[in-house]
Parts: C-alpha cells; structure tokens; sequence
C-alpha cells in the first residue's frame, strides 16, 4: 500500500514487524484457532526473538507472501 512505502516506494522496514504480525495471527487462523480466544483463555505468547535478512527489497504494489512456521 502506497502509505506503507517511503519517498522513493520502497516499503519501509519498520512496516515488516506489522506484516509478520499479521501472518502469525492468521497461521493460528488456519489452524481452527482464534488468538483472540486464546488470550482471552490466558495463553499468552509473545515475541522474544525477531530477525530480519533483507535481501531484496518490496516496492509499492508488490505482493509479498509471509510463510510462518511452528517449530
């Protein structure tokens, strides 16, 4: 989305976070699970670790794909 991007239409890096985020709550969407529900149950869980390698950067109007996995 055009306001996620900076002057020169990059996306800006700190949008990343928002679009992990995302696809955490949606994995757990896929799963039969709301996280609503569960934090609402008192299962809490937090991010302790986030990294990021930027190897290529989005640019406005790309479609980006965010795989999330369970270990």
């Amino acid at each position: 989305r055009y306001a996620e991007t900076d002057k020169m239409g990059f996306v800006y890096y700190g949008n990343y976070a928002t679009y992990y985020e995302v696809a955490r709550v949606e994995a757990f969407r896929a799963l039969g699970f709301s996280y609503r529900d569960m934090e609402e149950s008192g299962v809490m869980m937090p991010v302790l670790e986030y990294k990021t390698k930027y190897i290529k950067p989005a640019v406005y109007d790309d479609l980006l794909t965010v795989h999330t996995f369970i270990k």
